[in-house]
């Protein structure tokens, strides 16, 4: 899929080894991109998909260690 720009929910969550409900839960929930529309057709661009998993753009959250240590 790395030649793909555009891929379906089908797609999209398999690239993230997840369930496609899974999957439409995170967009839902503002963890991943929202969809491109294209006529009737909803896809994803790889780029933000790959963007929004990207340890390194990810902001920093507190770990439960974080929180016995307060």
């Amino acid at each position: 899929m790395a030649d793909k720009i555009l891929v379906t929910a089908v797609e999209g969550a398999h690239m993230l080894s997840m369930g496609r409900s899974t999957f439409w839960r995170a967009v839902g929930a503002g963890m991943l991109p929202q969809p491109v529309r294209i006529g009737g057709l909803t896809r994803w661009r790889v780029a933000d998909l790959m963007r929004a998993v990207d340890p390194v753009s990810l902001p920093a959250r507190p770990s439960t260690a974080d929180a016995q240590r307060e």
